[in-house]
């Protein structure tokens, strides 16, 4: 999900265009918990500027799927050894150094209290840093990873791999689109939660196949259907004040997978050959992981400070605003934890293999 350490084009370069999915993908999510912590599921929607806003978050829901997407792409053939798992462990480095910035915070500011054995079990459940139930659920896709490779590399052909996709896309999509209607369960859910391993598995199609549309359509489509799921939420919501989500725009729902397949087909392709721009887009892309775990800290002071107290009309404006100040002041923080990571990491286990 979060770094890329092996280049994966022709070239022996950086991918940029997955910098970009990566960058994206981070103000997607900084995003939606500005939706989550400012009230925008408690208001009332009575104009056009509130449909926008409303129209604005299925494509934020696009965030975390892109992660799954890009470690699909990124991950597709890669090598079953030693070198891939050390791969993990600047992620759970990080993780565990942010666990303990939380620790702290919570303590003296948001006045919990537990005992040290309950923090330590926190820590190990994902829980003592809010925002880590995705650290748990990447590590159990880094491990399942090789395992899926090795489906995808035992086809032969772009029906076979196809059918892979559409196989996975049925056990999780539809079911929680599906059954999320007055008809009930018409299709079992035992595999729904499974998710993440379609978005792999569509990740790897992507990076076998390269399909290339015109980004104006991908555009289109993400408009257009946004604008569907919006006018959804807004005619069948049962209290005026209150969001209701109108279809299953879920992660695992089948109109945000189609959302998301379609955001990274019109992301990765992007590529600049201005040096400038593509260090800077590395640099960025390579603290993902830090920011997105240490935003809990910024948002949940910033996002509540005009919480439901400015018009529809003015929501994406300071939408924007806030979310640019949470990720100025988290990026400090967040590029002292990576480089502490990296560096206790290359000292105990060097990596005799060049990254990027």
């Amino acid at each position: 999900m979060f770094k890329q350490t092996t280049p994966i084009n022709k070239n022996n370069t950086r991918d940029f265009g997955a910098d970009v999915v990566r960058i994206t993908a981070l103000f997607m999510v900084l995003w939606l918990h500005f939706y989550l912590r400012n009230g925008f599921y408690y208001t009332e929607i009575t104009d056009f500027s509130g449909f926008v806003a409303v129209m604005f978050r299925p494509i934020l829901m696009c965030c975390v799927p892109l992660f799954m997407i890009l470690t699909g792409y990124l991950k597709c053939g890669k090598k079953w050894d030693v070198h891939y798992y050390r791969s993990l462990l600047p992620i759970l480095l990080s993780y565990l150094f942010i666990s303990l910035i939380h620790l702290p915070y919570k303590i003296f500011f948001q006045d919990q209290h537990a005992s040290l054995g309950e923090w330590i079990l926190q820590i190990l459940r994902f829980d003592l840093a809010n925002y880590s139930w995705y650290v748990g659920m990447y590590i159990g896709l880094f491990l399942l990873s090789p395992l899926l490779n090795l489906l995808w590399s035992a086809c032969t052909s772009r029906k076979e791999h196809l059918a892979v996709v559409l196989t996975f896309a049925a056990l999780t999509f539809l079911p929680a689109t599906v059954n999320d209607t007055s008809l009930g369960n018409l299709i079992p859910a035992y595999f729904q939660s499974i998710y993440y391993a379609t978005y792999y598995n569509i990740g790897c199609y992507i990076r076998t196949y390269k399909p290339k549309v015109p980004k104006w359509i991908c555009v289109l489509f993400i408009l257009i259907t946004a604008a569907i799921l919006a006018w959804a939420n807004i005619s069948t919501r049962s209290e005026a004040a209150n969001y209701y989500k109108g279809f299953s725009t879920g992660y695992n729902g089948l109109i945000e997978g189609m959302m998301t397949t379609t955001c990274f087909l019109l992301l990765y392709s992007i590529n600049t050959k201005k040096e400038n721009v593509r260090k800077t887009a590395a640099h960025f892309s390579g603290i993902v992981l830090e920011i997105y775990l240490l935003s809990y800290i910024a948002d949940t002071n910033i996002y509540v400070m005009f919480y439901k107290q400015y018009p529809m009309s003015l929501y994406l404006p300071i939408g924007s605003l806030m979310v640019l100040a949470v990720f100025v002041l988290t990026y400090p923080l967040a590029l002292c934890v990576s480089k502490i990571s990296k560096r206790i990491i290359n000292q105990i286990f060097p990596n005799k293999n060049k990254t990027i």
